[in-house]
This record gives structure tokens, sequence and C-alpha cells, in this order.
């Protein structure tokens, strides 16, 4: 059976920066302490659920932004035209 890419891949840095924060908030919040493998598995499923949503969100906030800007290019180019 074939992997499918992940959308989100994090670096190994950035991974152990949001492990940090969810061990500390598990903590600070919910008064539970959970070691490494728990929260990678949190992490995880969480990256996986959301993920995609946040993805699919950031590029809908980017087509009005992206339209208006190869539209502005487009009009450029047509007065660049020498007819």
């Amino acid at each position: 059976m074939m992997k499918h890419k992940k959308l989100l891949q994090l670096n190994k840095e950035q991974e152990e920066i949001l492990l940090d924060k969810l061990r500390t908030y598990m903590s600070n919040e919910l008064d539970i302490d959970i070691g490494n493998l728990p929260a990678k598995f949190l992490l995880d499923f969480m990256v996986d659920l959301v993920g995609p949503k946040i993805y699919d969100q950031a590029i809908s906030d980017a087509e009005p932004w992206l339209y208006d800007r190869f539209t502005g290019i487009l009009e450029d180019l047509s007065a660049l035209k020498k007819d």
C-alpha cells in the first residue's frame, strides 16, 4: 500500500516547538501531563483533522488577491502592445 504525502509537513524543530506547547497547554489548562508519544499522536491527529480545512481557507483567501494581481498584470501587458 502506498502512503500518501501529508498535506502539512513539519520539520523536526517546528514539531518539537508545537509538541512542547501542546504538552504545556494540556498541563496548564487541563491538568493532564502527557508524554512525548501521546502528544505526537494528538498533534498528528489535529494536523490531519484541521490541516485540510486551514489549507482550503488559505487558498480561498488568496483567490481574490491573486485575481486582482493577475488582472493588473494582464492590463499592464495589454498597455504595452504596439497596435
